[in-house]
């Protein structure tokens, strides 16, 4: 753990996320009970996360040709700062006590577009500033990071939800963001990205470089899936559940929390263990997220459902570290960004879709039936795809085509 955390430039990167990470923890739970308290029902909530995935993913193509073009540290902090734009005017509305459903759900498409540009480049730095040998110990601290702010965004948020309100809540959000900026602002690292032949080349410049390995683009496509059909679903009902079903706010936070913490093992656990089969290891670990939607769906408890989530928050951490190191190994450091924007956009295609519909989908069969759907169906789904032989065959051992860079 200490390898990485020796680089100044990566302490920085550390220190930026870290905090951007309490923030974007922070929010949920602040703006899904905003629409809740200004009249908007689950349909409404599922546009709110719909509208932010949408625009994040309407984007993210140009964030990546960005992020491998542009100084990829500048690129992170204009995102930061939009960010921090968009939060302070949730936040005014709010306190101003002039909020709408419909503005809360602009904004959050604002937010979305906003933050599409910061994750692709985010991949490209951190290949940058850390050796290849030291790439996983660096995405499990990175991971450490982002989960440790989960518990505790959540529990700010929740608190600041609970006992002061929705709009200081967001405030609190956005000086995250300026915090972030100012950050990274002090990171200093001579960039490898520059300007190609031209915008749209470097587009379809990067779309070669996903599709050229079969892997990359089948686990993208599973886990758009896995987003449209079991994640979604949780995350829109569960809170929908909450506040009809069992005691609000307060019933729902310990649930998060527990997400969070099993997402800060998992972390931990990505700094050292390795899987001799990493995409097949990723597609077993999401699966465990089945039960918490079966436990959401028959048992909708916090003493039952946060264990559940606490272990799906472990796998989905774990997952990540995996997938997120495999990549940067063995994609080409000048390609990175634009592939990994791809990556990010076509899992995440169907999110919004996800978001929207879970409200009038369960409208229609009912919660039992479509929370018990989604736990059948990443079970089916990953069953199928780890015995590919296009997944089965990476291996963490496999030499990797891109140019270490050395740390700076």
């Amino acid at each position: 753990m200490r390898g990485p955390l020796r680089l100044p430039a990566f302490r920085l990167l550390f220190a930026a996320r870290a905090v951007s990470y309490v923030g974007t923890y922070l929010a949920p739970i602040a703006v899904a009970f905003a629409i809740l308290r200004h009249g908007g029902g689950a349909t409404a909530l599922g546009l709110g996360f719909a509208a932010w995935t949408l625009a994040q993913v309407a984007m993210l193509a140009f964030g990546g040709v960005l992020g491998d073009r542009l100084p990829r540290r500048v690129v992170m902090i204009g995102s930061d700062v939009a960010s921090t734009a968009v939060r302070t005017a949730m936040g005014v509305l709010l306190v101003s006590g002039h909020a709408q459903v419909w503005e809360l759900i602009a904004l959050q498409g604002c937010g979305g577009a906003a933050v599409a540009f910061y994750s692709p480049a985010s991949y490209g730095l951190v290949r940058e500033i850390v050796p290849e040998e030291q790439l996983q110990q660096a995405n499990g601290l990175l991971a450490i990071a982002r989960y440790a702010a989960f518990p505790l965004g959540t529990a700010i948020g929740g608190s600041i939800v609970v006992w002061i309100g929705t709009g200081p809540a967001l405030l609190v959000d956005a000086g995250t963001y300026a915090s972030s900026a100012l950050l990274l602002s002090r990171l200093d690292v001579e960039s490898i990205a520059k300007a190609g032949a031209g915008f749209f080349r470097e587009l379809r410049e990067g779309w070669s470089a996903f599709v050229e390995q079969t892997w990359v683009w089948v686990l993208v496509v599973y886990v758009s899936f896995y987003f449209l059909i079991t994640y979604a679903p949780f995350f829109v009902l569960g809170p929908y559940i909450a506040q009809h079903s069992m005691n609000g706010a307060r019933s729902w936070w310990p649930v998060a929390i527990g997400e969070g913490v099993g997402a800060l093992l998992g972390g931990l656990a990505g700094v050292r263990w390795r899987a001799r089969q990493p995409m097949v290891a990723t597609g077993l670990l999401l699966m465990i997220s089945a039960v918490q939607d079966l436990i959401l769906a028959f048992h909708p408890a916090p003493l039952v459902l946060t264990p559940a989530a606490t272990g799906a928050g472990f796998a989905f951490a774990l997952g990540s570290v995996v997938w997120d190191t495999t990549l940067q190994r063995r994609v080409p450091p000048e390609k990175l960004a634009r592939v990994a924007s791809y990556g990010w956009m076509g899992a995440m295609v169907f999110l919004p879709a996800g978001y929207a519909l879970a409200g009038p989908i369960s409208t229609v069969i009912g919660l039992k039936a479509y929370l018990t759907f989604a736990a059948v169906w990443i079970v089916a789904s990953t069953l199928f795809v780890i015995r590919l032989p296009a997944v089965r065959e990476v291996e963490f051992e496999t030499p990797t085509d891109a140019t270490p860079v050395a740390a700076q």
